[in-house]
């Protein structure tokens, strides 16, 4: 797989991961918007890291995982 396949696989990753971050939760007043963030937020993590277990090779699986923002999850292979 080529890097830039990896990249642009990993993007929709990392705008869905800790979303729920960005949206005030005290202020904004609507539970509801940041319960769904997080629950995208969780699916998202989730999927990424079996992504990250899964990938046949090593160093795909890095690259993914640095661009999703989970590097440390590589040590789960």
């Amino acid at each position: 797989m080529s890097p830039k396949t990896i990249l642009r696989m990993a993007k929709p990753f990392k705008a869905a991961i800790g979303a729920h971050q960005r949206i005030d939760y005290l202020t904004n007043g609507d539970s509801n918007a940041w319960h769904a963030a997080q629950r995208d937020s969780d699916a998202a993590v989730s999927l990424a890291s079996y992504l990250i277990q899964h990938l046949d090779n090593r160093h795909d699986a890095a690259l993914f995982a640095r661009a999703v923002g989970m590097p440390g999850y590589i040590n789960l292979r």
